[in-house]
């Protein structure tokens, strides 16, 4: 295969005809992008709706047997705005009709919220002159959900053989008897990580209506460093704590042929974005890559004599866990004492039954619980070359008096999670940031 882009527009690129243009003018302007990915249809303003919503709405309709002429009206309402102001065919909305025609109480849940992505692609791909090809002819799940990549690529070669400009909606594929199954939300991200590992891209394009990934949520931070390089695991570590800019699961696809992804922004199309690869040999002075976290965990911790001369309390603990499908974020240890971290919402419903699970199986002396804890990552892939650099963290949160809760980090040094009161979360990111990025705590 030659050599070629994929890039993949998020909704807000897509969320009405000006940002068509947008698109559109984006795409021209490389004639190596010959892989466009998009996501459904998103809301173009305050008062708008995203598309994958209505049709959430409009399977609840069905599914109930509430009428759904007005959930109808405004899913054709923004499709017919897009398609008359970009003077485009009107069959999309003839097919669009038949459609609708065509759902009843028993049409899957899958199928009806995809037509978001299978529509808006339907409209991008006539804007700009390329092949439409459904998604599920090309993304192709097993029964057991893992991906069918033999199949997926032998599928794609003979397209790109035929028809090398090609829009893909993202979302969903079909399962080996056709049916259509969606991902989760955002997972055209993924869709578009996918078409480029299959076709061997010299690089994967994520528009979205941000410049790229940025070191520190700007909620929190006021205007704060964008990332001009991060790697893959970085990346991984950040998005897992909370930063949303690409849905994590699009990572292994192009990670596994180390194909770079750029995030980039529809609305300021000039700025450099952020690239991901999965080593980065030239470097920039600085010291880290990125600050995330997540509010609201648990802390449970299980006291006993001599226990770090017992075998199997651990194991026993866990084993209780895994009954109740509950996943454990971090365990630090003691002599004595062992802390499992949860995420509070997982244990709303059953945390009194689980202690008393706890209490059974470890054969503990006490066990305390802490609720309204934030879990704050420091992710960098520079911490092994600098020296202190976790001096200087401690020490900052110390003389902004926050107190820790927990400490933790991985053997190669690429992040440290503390855990911190809720109340203290904009203050610590605030805090680690002026330390190492200056500005305003």
């Amino acid at each position: 295969m030659y050599m070629l882009k994929v890039a993949k527009f998020g909704g807000s690129s897509v969320a009405n005809a000006e940002q068509f243009q947008k698109v559109k003018e984006i795409v021209l302007s490389d004639k190596s992008r010959s892989i466009i990915v998009t996501s459904a249809s998103g809301k173009s303003d305050q008062n708008d709706s995203k598309l994958t919503d209505l049709l959430y709405l409009l399977y609840e309709h069905y599914k109930y047997g509430v009428d759904a002429e007005m959930i109808i009206d405004k899913i054709s309402g923004k499709l017919s705005s897009i398609q008359k102001e970009l003077n485009l065919s009107s069959k999309l909305m003839d097919e669009f009709s038949d459609y609708v025609e065509s759902i009843s109480s028993r049409t899957h849940l899958d199928e009806i919220v995809s037509r978001g992505e299978y529509f808006t692609a339907k409209l991008l791909s006539e804007y700009l002159s390329y092949y439409f090809v459904d998604a599920k002819d090309l993304i192709i799940f097993n029964y057991d959900l893992s991906l069918n990549y033999q199949a997926m690529e032998e599928r794609l070669y003979k397209v790109l053989r035929d028809t090398p400009k090609i829009v893909v909606p993202g979302f969903y594929g079909s399962l080996p008897n056709g049916d259509i199954k969606i991902m989760d939300r955002g997972g055209s991200d993924i869709t578009g990580s996918i078409l480029a590992n299959l076709s061997n891209a010299s690089c994967y394009e994520n528009w979205t209506d941000v410049s790229g990934i940025l070191k520190a949520d700007p909620r929190i931070i006021n205007n704060p460093k964008q990332i001009d390089v991060i790697t893959y695991d970085e990346l991984r570590e950040l998005s897992y704590m909370g930063a949303s800019v690409l849905h994590e699961e699009a990572i292994f696809p192009v990670k596994e042929k180390n194909i770079p992804i750029q995030i980039l922004n529809t609305n300021d199309p000039t700025n450099k974005g952020t690239t991901i690869l999965n080593t980065v040999e030239t470097e920039r002075k600085q010291e880290i890559t990125g600050i995330a976290g997540k509010k609201d965990f648990s802390i449970i911790t299980i006291f006993k004599a001599h226990m770090s001369n017992e075998r199997g309390t651990l194991l026993a603990a866990l084993r209780v866990l895994d009954t109740y499908q509950l996943r454990v974020e971090h365990i630090p240890t003691g002599i004595d004492m062992f802390s499992l971290v949860i995420e509070t919402k997982h244990l709303e419903n059953s945390l009194y039954e689980v202690l008393g699970k706890l209490q059974e199986a470890c054969n503990s002396d006490r066990i305390d619980v802490v609720h309204e804890i934030s879990l704050i990552a420091v992710v960098s892939r520079f911490m092994k070359q600098k020296t202190g650099m976790s001096g200087r963290l401690f020490g900052s949160l110390g003389s902004k008096g926050i107190n820790i809760s927990l400490i933790s980090q991985t053997s190669d040094e690429s992040n440290i999670i503390v855990g911190v009161n809720n109340e203290d979360y904009d203050k610590t990111i605030q805090t680690i940031y002026h330390e190492f990025e200056g500005g305003v705590a």
